[in-house]
């Protein structure tokens, strides 16, 4: 996976006073974060889609293929 661009879909909604962002097809590795505004939440949820992504790559390891989901936003990450 080295220099891979991967793309993964999440979901963000209103959770409360913040917001809460989630790849389903990463949530079983901890891909989940929040922020307290839409754009705070999609950041912090490619933070952590790059380490989760990363620590596959360091293992030799592949991932999880992508889930689209209804109103999802793809995001791409360059891993590698």
């Amino acid at each position: 996976m080295d220099g891979m661009n991967l793309t993964y879909h999440v979901t963000i909604e209103r959770d409360g006073e913040t917001w809460r962002a989630v790849c389903p097809a990463l949530r079983g590795h901890g891909a989940v974060s929040g922020g307290e505004t839409r754009e705070e939440a999609l950041v912090h949820i490619e933070g952590v889609l790059v380490m989760i992504l990363s620590e596959f790559a360091a293992n030799g390891a592949t991932p999880p293929p992508d889930t689209t989901v209804p109103g999802g936003i793809p995001l791409t990450m360059e891993i590698g």
